[in-house]
């Protein structure tokens, strides 16, 4: 089984990963396309500084946690 969090305590899952094709996948969508060196400023302008990404992470891991303490899953301590 493949481990999910690597070595440097990370998340290490395939739905993180995203390339230039899913890009253009999204152009295409579109129909339109662009230039290599377009479809690598558009993946790394979505990612850069995305605040809005980074708050809906943050509302996921707390509601996974929520629901986890709800289900009995977790072995949580109050600090």
């Amino acid at each position: 089984m493949k481990q999910l969090i690597n070595e440097d305590g990370f998340y290490a899952g395939s739905e993180l990963k995203w390339g230039l094709e899913d890009v253009l996948r999204v152009l295409n969508e579109s129909n339109m396309t662009a230039p290599k060196e377009d479809l690598e400023r558009i993946l790394i302008a979505s990612f850069q500084d995305n605040d809005v990404l980074m708050h809906f992470l943050n509302e996921t891991i707390e509601s996974t946690i929520d629901y986890m303490i709800e289900e009995g899953q977790l072995k949580t301590k109050k600090l």
